[in-house]
This record gives C-alpha cells, sequence and structure tokens, in this order.
C-alpha cells in the first residue's frame, strides 16, 4: 500500500484541527467551563461586576454566533410571534415552581425544622434589592435564557430534532451550576455531613437540569424565548424572597 503524501498528511490535520476548533463545539466548551470558573472569583470581585461581565461576555457570544454559526433573530427566539402566549406560559410555569417551594418554607417550622441562616456575603446582604430587581432579572435569567434557550437552542436545532436539543441543551445547564450549587450546599446551606452534603449538591445540579428542560419546554411550545427569560426570573426571585422572609 502506497504511503500517504504530505498533501494528504496535511488535510487529515487541517480536517481534526477544524473539528476541533468548530464553533459550535468552543460554545459548548464555554458553557461547560464559563460559570464554574467564575464562581471561583471572590466575592469582593464577584458581586460588584456580575452582571455587567455576563452582558459583556453575552454581546460578545452573540456576534460570533451571529457570524460562525450563521443565527437570526428567530433562531434564538426573539420575535413578536407567540409573545402573549410565552409570557402566559412563564408565568405559569412560575406559579407551579414557587407556590409549593413557598408552602414548604411555611410548613416547615410546624414539623420541626428550623432553616439556618445562610452565610450570605455582606456585600450580597447590602444589595438585596439590586439582586432582586437587577442582578437575577437581567444578569442571571436573561444572560442564562439567551445563552441556554436562546443561542445554544438556536444553534443544536439546526443540527437534531428537538427532544434532542432540549435534552442537550438541559444537560449543560446542569453543568453550568456544578460550582455554583457547590458554594450553595457548602456557604449557604453550610452543610457538613459528606453524605448529605454530596446528596444536596447532586439534588441542586439535577434541579438545575430540570429546571432547563422546563425553560427549554416553553422555547419549544411557544417559539419565543419571552417566557423562558420570565420564568426563570421570577422563580429565582420569588424563591429568594421566601427565604428570605423565613430567614428573617
Amino acid at each position: 500500500m502506497a504511503n500517504m503524501s504530505e498533501s494528504d498528511n496535511s488535510d487529515l490535520v487541517d480536517s481534526r484541527t477544524g473539528r476541533l476548533l468548530h464553533p459550535g463545539l468552543l460554545l459548548a466548551l464555554f458553557l461547560f467551563a464559563y460559570n464554574n470558573i467564575v464562581n471561583f472569583l471572590p466575592p469582593a470581585i464577584h458581586v460588584p461586576i456580575y452582571v455587567w461581565l455576563n452582558l459583556g461576555v453575552l454581546a460578545v457570544i452573540w456576534i460570533l454566533c451571529r457570524r460562525y454559526l450563521h443565527l437570526t433573530f428567530s433562531d434564538v427566539g426573539i420575535a413578536k410571534q407567540n409573545l402573549g402566549k410565552s409570557i402566559l406560559y412563564g408565568v405559569g410555569l412560575s406559579a407551579l415552581v414557587v407556590l409549593p417551594f413557598v408552602v414548604l418554607l411555611w410548613i416547615l417550622p410546624g414539623l420541626g425544622f428550623e432553616p439556618r441562616t445562610p452565610r450570605l456575603e455582606t456585600i450580597a446582604r447590602d444589595i438585596f434589592w439590586w439582586r432582586i430587581l437587577v442582578r437575577i432579572p437581567i444578569g442571571t435569567a436573561f444572560f442564562e435564557e439567551m445563552l441556554f434557550r436562546g443561542i445554544f437552542y438556536g444553534y443544536l436545532m439546526k443540527k437534531m430534532s428537538h427532544a434532542k436539543t432540549i435534552w442537550i441543551s438541559s444537560l449543560f445547564f446542569g453543568f453550568w451550576h456544578i460550582v455554583p450549587a457547590y458554594r450553595v450546599v457548602s456557604q449557604d446551606l453550610q452543610l457538613t455531613s459528606p453524605p448529605l452534603f454530596i446528596g444536596v449538591w447532586l439534588l441542586l445540579l439535577l434541579g438545575s437540569a430540570v429546571g432547563g428542560i422546563l425553560f427549554a419546554w416553553i422555547r419549544y411550545r411557544t417559539r419565543n424565548i419571552a417566557g423562558s427569560v420570565l420564568a426563570h426570573a421570577l422563580i429565582n426571585v420569588l424563591s429568594l424572597i421566601g427565604a428570605y422572609a423565613v430567614w428573617q
């Protein structure tokens, strides 16, 4: 058998390099790593820059995806079509998630469980209203939904079915929360028992993936991202307010 020519070898290397540097793969790697790396920053740095950093990153990602993945506003769910329906779905999902959570918080003391006050950073407590009016709705909900149910969802839909798109984007949404969930268990809940620590951590990751499925379901049913953003923001904000009321 004849040996491969230098040209053939060069083409093979270029092909492999092209696959490794494919914009879709780079986007997936970014979604796996970014949030987990950022959450290693000290609170004194992370909290003040959180919103602006995320919005800046989103703008760069959107520009790159427009150019290299050829995504349109319609691909990411930004449209007037089904806007009202999407908002209605978002409100409905929020009620289904938040109301049981609030009821649980309300009955826990009666069952003999006293929630422990989380060890929140002073800087986070001092900007409570900033958190519920800006940080969560814009820096978290809008940012994450545009990434996962907008850009990533839109890209995957060009490659595969709705079902696979929902499952894969939601799985990555779970990966996105690996370090944040760890911080919740270790710093906010202050769990020290290893089995309980690991169990709650995995439960939070599973909850993030399930949340991703629910948000993606709204995106799928309405073909509009507004409801996903609204549901994400309301669930996070109202849950925080409920928990804060119990801690007080």
